[in-house]
């Protein structure tokens, strides 16, 4: 009987720009120091192709993982070229620095279906001191002129999402648990927005990243002694990601590839998806022996939550 061969997955998640404009400090990208370039037309090529063979399997494309997909210049280009495959939905996600009205526009035109633009924590201030090099109002700004550019247009597409990461303090991790209420900031600038449906959010709270260099003068971290360790992840069934130069990490999490996998300049991506690394690292879930940088992983292990040390955050935290 032969081996089993795994379905193409359904996701595959193409990293434009290994590097960002930012430096966020509850980020991998801005905390580990490695090289970081941007995805070349001979890689997104291989890329390409690999859609094109299994077109009629995948369903969404995620263009992002570490950096900022902006700062390739060739990324409208690229949704282009994929959305042309038939791929039914294009996403990706950015700080929203550099959407300037050139590159608001060439969004709008590039058929991609979503857009995540991150802004933080419970103030202006903490949003720019954590992520760091990056000005709320003028993300602010962007944001707006995108929006009125898409009404401009009568275009519905892409939907924008606001994506923002929020901070337990000492006085409110009994609150892990529930709901993440919105920041002040967020409803007084985009309610409306909001209220009508134009653009959605998405909260969560910060957690520690798997290689996560964590300054202790800014973040103690709490590990949650709720829940269990998993022996399934659908991250390794259904998505495979490609980093900027071609290699195969182990997930969306692996942000300084600290699993590779193989690299689609010199493998087949289907044979790296049903090959030897893919099958140990799906082996180590299942019987709980985690490789890295599964062991650190609050998806198949306890969660690590990040709380806030640095007088820049604490202040204004709710601690209701």
């Amino acid at each position: 009987m032969g081996a089993y061969v795994r379905p193409f997955p359904r996701v595959v998640r193409i990293e434009p720009a290994a590097a960002c404009n930012l430096a966020c400090r509850h980020c991998p990208t801005g905390t580990v120091d490695m090289k970081r370039g941007l995805m070349s037309e001979a890689v997104f090529d291989a890329a390409l192709r690999a859609l094109e063979r299994h077109r009629d399997a995948v369903k969404v494309v995620v263009l992002y993982h570490g950096g900022e997909p902006l700062m390739n210049k060739a990324f409208p280009a690229m949704i282009r070229r994929i959305k042309a495959l038939g791929i039914p939905f294009v996403k990706t996600v950015s700080n929203g620095m550099l959407l300037t009205e050139t590159a608001s526009r060439d969004l709008l035109a590039s058929g991609l279906d979503a857009l995540e633009i991150s802004l933080d924590a419970q103030t202006e201030a903490q949003n720019d001191f954590v992520r760091r090099k990056s000005n709320y109002a003028q993300v602010v700004a962007n944001i707006r002129r995108f929006v009125d550019l898409r009404a401009a247009c009568d275009h519905p597409t892409p939907r924008l999402d606001l994506s923002s990461t929020q901070f337990l303090s000492p006085a409110t991790l009994d609150q892990r648990s529930g709901p993440v209420s919105p920041p002040a900031h967020l409803l007084r600038d985009f309610g409306a927005e909001l209220a009508a449906g134009t653009i959605g959010l998405k909260l969560h709270w910060a957690m520690r990243w798997p290689h996560m260099e964590v300054d202790e003068g800014e973040f103690d971290v709490f590990l949650d002694d709720q829940g269990e360790d998993l022996n399934t992840c659908d991250h390794v069934d259904s998505t495979v990601t490609i980093r900027a130069e071609g290699d195969v990490v182990a997930c969306c999490y692996d942000l300084t590839s600290r699993l590779v996998l193989g690299n689609i300049l010199e493998t087949d991506l289907a044979e790296i998806w049903n090959g030897p690394g893919y099958l140990g690292l799906r082996e180590g879930i299942a019987t709980k022996s985690y490789p890295s940088p599964c062991d650190n992983c609050n998806t198949v292990r306890r969660n690590a939550y990040l709380v806030p040390r640095a007088p820049q955050l604490v202040g204004g935290l709710a601690e209701d």
